[in-house]
C-alpha cells in the first residue's frame, strides 16, 4: 500500500513540473484603456479615472503597475491613482502607462458657478407693483460669470410671482422668497409685499370739453410716493357744479349746461381734479370731408367728428368704427370732439384724411395725415393735433384737398403745399412741397377751392382759374390736359363763387345761376345727362342759388330762399332725398323742409347749417361722420348732437 502511494506522489510531481514548464513567464500588457475617455470638470473640482490593462487575448491583467501623467498641468493635474483635479479653464490629455502601453482621456476644464447673489435683497414692493431682481454669478475665485442660464422661482406665488427674467410682481400682502439658480448654485431674495399708500391722484384729461347732453370719460391714476401706479384702488368722483356737469361713479362726465365745473377724483386721502368746460355746439361754419366733418363755433372753437384714422379730428377719439373680422377698427368719434390746442378759429376745411383751419389772426394750422407734406409744416410726419403751417404767412382763406392744401393771403396771393404729382400746387412743377409755394401767374384771388387733385381760384373780376389734374376736364379750359399752372375756365362767365369736387367743379354766376364742368358719370354736373363737359354747363332746374358745394360724385346747393338741393350720386343717401339708390341728373330737393344758409358736400355725406344756426347731416355714416351718435347712414337730414 505504501509503495502504491509513493508511486502516485511521484506521478503528481512529474505532472506539476510539466505544467510549470508549459506556462512560462507572466503574460505582458498588450493594451491599456482609460475610462472615461472624455470628461469635463470644473476649476477646483476632481474626477476619478481608471486604467484597465489587458493581454493580447483581451484578458484583464490584475495587479499591474500603472503610472499617470497630464499633458498640461497648468490646466489639470493627475495623481498616482488617476484622480484628476481641474486647475484652470482649458484642455489637457491625461495618459496612463503600464509596461510600455498607454491609454488616454481627453479632459476639458471649465469655470463653474460657485455662487449666486440676488439684488436687491431684501426688497419691499406694493400690491400690483414690480421690482426687477438681478442675479450675479461668480466662480470660485470671485470672478463674475456672464452668459450663464439662470432660472427663477417663487416659493409663494400667491404673494409674489417672478418672471423668467427676474421681474417680481406683488400679488398679495405677505412674504415670499425668490430663488435664482444657475448650474448647481442658487441665491435668494426676501420679498415683502405691502399695501403702499396713495400719495397722488392724476385725472386725465385735465382740461376737457364736454358738449351739452354728451358724455366724456375721465381717468384717475393713483400713485405712491415713488411715482409707481397703484392698481386696484378705490376711486370716488364728485362734481363741484352738478348744474353744469355731473360725474358718475366710474368717472363718466355729462354736460348739463354751459359753464365750468371741477371734477374731483379721490383715492384714500389724496385727490386730483379736472377742469371741465361744458359747451353748447353752436356752429358758425362747417366743412364735410371724406369721412369726417369739422366746424367752428360762434366762439371760435373747432370741433370735428367721424373718422380719426390719420388724426384728422385733431382731438381724442375713443371709439372704433368699421370693425374687421378680428374686432379692430378705425379710430372714430360719432359725436363732436374738441380740436386740441385751444386755438381760436375763423374757419376750417376738411378733406380726405387731413384738416386745416384758419385762426382769427390769419395763421394757418393743419392736422391729420402728412405723408405728402399736406400739413405744410416742413415735414411729412402726421399729427393728431394742429401744427402751424410754415413760412409765417397770414392767410384770409384755406382749403384742404386730397394730399395737398391751398390758401390765400390777405392780399389775394395763392399758395399751395403737399402733393404735386399732376400740378396741384400750381407752381409750374410736379414736385411735392411740405411748405407753401406760390401759385404762378401773379393772379389776385378772392377765393380758392381744392378738389381731389385740382384747385380753382376766383379773381376779384369774377374769372375762375384752375390747375392740376384735368383728365375728366375738371379744369374747364376746354381740354383734358393736366396743368401745372392756372388756366382760365372757358365760357366767359362771371362767377361769384367756385367749388372744386372730386373730379368736377361748380360755380355760381352773377345772378345765382349754377354752372358745372368736368366728370358727369353720376350726373354731378346737374344738366340732365351723364356726359362729361370740358366747359361750364348750366345746372338744370332754373334755380337761383346763394351757395354751391361740389362733393365726391355729387353736388349740393342752397337757393336764395334757403332750400337745399342736391344732384348726382346717391348710393349712400348723400342727396338727402329719402332714398339710398340711383342717380339724380338734375337738382332734387333735400327732404325735411329745413331752411339752410350753408351746405357742404363731402365724400359721400353732406352737412348743412340752417339759418337758425343748427347743423344737420345726411348720407354715409360708417365712421360717425353725421355726428348723431351712431354709425347708421341716413337719407334724410339728422341733427348733429351737442347743439342747443
Amino acid at each position: 500500500m505504501a509503495q502504491t502511494f509513493r508511486r502516485l506522489l511521484a506521478a503528481a510531481a512529474v505532472l506539476l513540473l510539466a505544467t510549470c514548464h508549459n506556462e512560462g513567464p507572466h503574460a505582458p500588457v498588450a493594451s491599456l484603456a482609460v475610462a472615461p475617455q472624455t470628461l469635463t470638470v470644473g476649476v477646483g473640482a476632481t474626477a476619478q479615472l481608471t486604467a484597465t490593462p489587458r493581454d493580447a487575448n483581451g484578458a484583464f491583467l490584475a495587479g499591474r503597475s500603472v503610472t499617470w501623467a497630464s499633458s498640461n498641468t497648468a490646466v489639470a493635474t493627475v495623481n498616482t491613482t488617476g484622480l484628476v483635479t481641474g486647475v484652470a479653464e482649458g484642455q489637457a490629455t491625461i495618459t496612463a502607462t503600464s509596461e510600455g502601453r498607454s491609454g488616454t482621456a481627453a479632459l476639458t476644464v471649465v469655470v463653474t458657478v460657485a455662487s449666486v447673489t440676488v439684488t436687491p435683497a431684501p426688497a419691499n414692493l406694493g400690491l400690483g407693483q414690480t421690482v426687477q431682481l438681478t442675479a450675479t454669478l461668480k466662480d470660485a475665485n470671485g470672478n463674475v460669470l456672464t452668459g450663464r442660464v439662470v432660472t427663477w422661482a417663487s416659493d409663494n406665488p400667491a404673494v409674489a410671482t417672478v418672471s423668467s427674467t427676474g421681474l417680481v410682481t406683488g400679488v398679495a400682502q405677505g412674504e415670499a422668497t425668490i430663488t435664482a439658480r444657475s448650474e448647481t448654485k442658487s441665491g435668494t431674495a426676501a420679498i415683502t409685499v405691502i399695501r403702499m399708500p396713495v400719495a397722488s391722484v392724476t385725472v386725465t384729461p385735465a382740461t376737457p370739453t364736454v358738449l351739452l347732453g354728451q358724455t366724456l370719460s375721465l381717468g384717475a391714476t393713483p400713485k405712491d410716493a415713488n411715482g409707481n401706479v397703484l392698481n386696484g384702488r378705490v376711486v370716488t368722483w364728485a362734481s363741484d357744479n352738478t348744474a353744469v356737469a355731473t360725474v358718475s361713479s366710474t368717472g363718466l362726465v355729462t354736460g348739463v349746461a354751459q359753464g365750468q365745473a371741477t371734477i374731483t377724483a379721490t383715492s384714500e386721502t389724496k385727490s386730483g381734479t379736472a377742469a371741465v368746460s361744458a359747451v353748447s355746439l353752436t356752429l358758425a361754419q362747417l366743412s364735410a370731408g371724406g369721412v369726417h366733418t369739422c366746424g367752428v363755433t360762434t366762439s371760435g372753437a373747432a370741433f370735428c367728428w367721424g373718422s380719426n384714422s390719420s388724426g384728422q379730428l385733431g382731438g381724442s377719439a375713443a371709439s372704433q368704427c368699421e370693425p374687421d373680422y378680428y374686432g379692430s377698427g378705425v379710430p372714430c368719434s360719432t359725436t363732436a370732439v374738441a380740436v386740441a390746442g385751444g386755438l381760436t378759429f375763423a374757419a376750417v376745411s376738411a378733406r380726405t384724411s387731413h384738416t386745416c383751419g384758419l385762426t382769427t389772426g390769419g395763421a394757418a394750422y393743419c392736422w391729420g395725415d402728412n405723408v405728402q407734406g399736406q400739413l405744410g409744416n416742413g415735414s411729412t410726419t402726421s399729427s393728431g393735433t394742429p401744427v402751424p403751417v410754415a413760412g409765417g404767412l397770414m392767410f384770409g382763406a384755406v382749403s384742404a384737398g386730397d394730399g395737398f392744401t391751398c390758401g390765400l393771403t390777405a392780399s389775394g396771393a395763392a399758395y399751395c403745399w403737399g402733393y404735386n404729382g399732376v400740378g396741384e400746387l400750381g407752381n409750374g412743377t410736379t414736385t411735392n412741397s411740405p411748405i407753401p409755394v406760390a401759385v404762378t401767374g401773379m393772379l389776385t384771388f378772392t377765393a380758392v377751392s381744392t378738389g381731389d387733385s385740382h384747385a380753382c381760384g376766383l379773381t376779384s373780376s369774377g374769372a375762375v382759374y384752375c390747375w392740376g389734374a384735368n383728365r375728366s376736364a375738371q379744369l374747364g379750359d376746354g381740354t383734358a390736359t393736366n396743368r401745372t399752372s392756372p388756366v382760365l375756365v372757358a365760357g366767359g362767365l362771371t362767377f361769384t363763387t367756385v367749388s372744386a369736387g372730386l373730379v368736377h367743379t361748380c360755380g355760381l354766376a352773377t345772378g345765382g345761376a349754377a354752372y358745372c364742368w368736368g366728370a358727369n358719370d353720376s350726373g354731378e354736373l346737374g344738366d340732365g345727362s351723364t356726359v362729361d363737359s370740358r366747359a361750364p354747363l348750366a345746372v338744370g332746374g332754373g334755380l337761383t342759388l346763394q351757395a354751391v358745394s361740389a362733393g365726391g360724385a355729387y353736388t349740393c346747393g342752397v337757393t336764395t330762399a334757403g332750400a337745399a338741393y342736391c344732384w348726382g350720386a346717391n348710393f349712400s343717401g348723400q342727396l338727402g332725398t329719402g332714398t339710398f339708390s340711383g342717380l339724380s341728373l338734375v337738382p332734387a330737393p333735400v327732404s325735411g323742409g329745413l331752411v339752410f344758409g350753408a351746405v357742404s358736400a363731402g365724400g359721400t355725406h353732406t352737412c348743412g347749417r340752417t339759418t337758425g344756426g343748427t347743423v344737420y347731416c345726411w348720407g354715409s355714416n360708417s365712421d360717425g361722420e353725421l355726428g348723431n351718435g351712431s354709425t347708421s347712414g341716413s337719407a334724410v337730414p339728422v341733427r348733429v348732437l351737442g347743439q342747443p
